[in-house]
């Protein structure tokens, strides 16, 4: 029982390091800044981050749809992507 704790309490802080990851890749795309999502403020009760989350979401959802269809080539992207990681690390 307590193996089944361990490592199920290690995949939650696995899983939960990938999502501060990602989060931290939207804040370096500047979508925060776009959506103006403010950091800090808990974005389930606060009614002011209603819409820039929901606007947000939508992004996503259609980001999902244009990656997921046969025109894009993700591969393209991901070498493009590290193109601006490097370059927005030297700055």
């Amino acid at each position: 029982m307590a193996t089944l704790e361990v490592d199920s309490r290690g995949l939650r802080r696995a899983r939960t390091r990938s999502l501060i990851q990602l989060a931290g890749l939207m804040e370096k795309a500047k979508l925060l800044e776009t959506f103006d999502i403010e950091l800090g403020r808990d974005m389930q009760k606060d009614p002011k981050m209603k819409e820039p989350i929901a606007a947000l979401f939508k992004g996503l959802l259609v980001l999902n749809e244009m990656a997921a269809s046969s025109e894009v080539n993700l591969s393209l992207w991901a070498t493009q992507g590290l193109e601006e990681l490097r370059r927005s690390n030297r700055e």
